[in-house]
């Protein structure tokens, strides 16, 4: 029996191979070369947004300190972004946390020292593209930290500092955080809210110090602040392993008046508790 071959049945055979296998390397390319560029982009866009949230967190509690009346403000803060649809991605978590006793400030005079310990608010991005970054909302500053040890105070603080003849005066407006409620701390990737309260406010005034020291985990940050605010004519800005003096130079007395605001917070829906 004589056995016919059909070429043209081998020849669709192998184009459909070959288109299989040009699918898959582009499919491939896809996966490897631009999904993760989306992916990181998207992750460096959620940045910006918490960015602006916590500039936002910083103008409401900036409100509180200015009506200094008992109201709730909510801002939202994304945590997270999602993974891509149909194909292989991995997404973004982020954590917030309300932490008490995290930055301390300690007033030197020559017959006594003051020590105020302060909370913060603090947003921790568990990136899988992108660098990993941290916003911190410390004594009434904005500060980013990234995953490599640098940081930048994107909003500084409340204090100015003006010079007469050879006394330098500061006008420090000190923000504590206080958690409430247990309502602390929040990871996922979703949307959840920061609720602050007003609380209280209290001035301290301090005539002649000697040194006012901010013991911080953002160092530099601060220090770069505080150069750029006081004259070096008139005070020495030293940097330390937990912080940064000021401290002023001879000749010059400094004095300092101190508002300290205590503002309650909690992380999630609604307010838990009475104020």
């Amino acid at each position: 029996m004589r056995i016919n071959h059909n070429r043209f049945a081998v020849v669709g055979v192998i184009e459909a191979i070959l288109l299989i296998a040009l699918f898959a390397i582009i499919l491939s390319t896809i996966q490897l070369v631009y999904i993760p560029e989306v992916m990181k982009n998207r992750e460096a866009e959620h940045m910006d947004k918490v960015a602006d949230q916590f500039s936002q967190l910083k103008l409401s509690i900036d409100l509180h300190t200015v009506t200094r009346t008992n109201f709730s403000i909510s801002v939202p803060i994304t945590l997270g972004s999602r993974e891509l649809p149909y194909f292989i991605t991995a997404r973004a978590l982020g954590d917030i946390s309300i932490k008490d006793d995290e930055i301390e400030i300690s007033i030197k005079t020559a017959t006594s020292y003051t020590n105020l310990s302060l909370g913060i608010i603090e947003y921790d991005a568990r990136n899988a593209y992108f660098v990993d970054q941290s916003y911190i909302l410390e004594c009434g500053a904005v500060i980013l930290e990234q995953d490599e040890g640098l940081e930048s105070m994107l909003v500084p603080p409340t204090l100015s500092v003006t010079t007469s003849g050879t006394t330098v005066s500061i006008d420090f407006l000190v923000i504590n955080i206080t958690g409430y409620a247990n309502r602390t701390t929040e990871s996922g990737l979703g949307v959840t809210f920061v609720r602050t309260n007003f609380s209280s406010i209290s001035t301290q005034q301090f005539s002649n110090i000697e040194s006012l020291t901010i013991y911080t985990s953002h160092t530099n940050s601060w220090f770069n602040f505080l150069n750029y605010t006081f004259d070096s004519s008139t005070a020495n800005i030293t940097l330390l392993s937990n912080g940064i003096r000021v401290e002023p130079k001879a000749g010059y007395t400094m004095n300092l008046d101190m508002d300290v605001a205590k503002i309650y917070a909690q992380v999630g829906l609604g307010w838990i508790g009475n104020l």
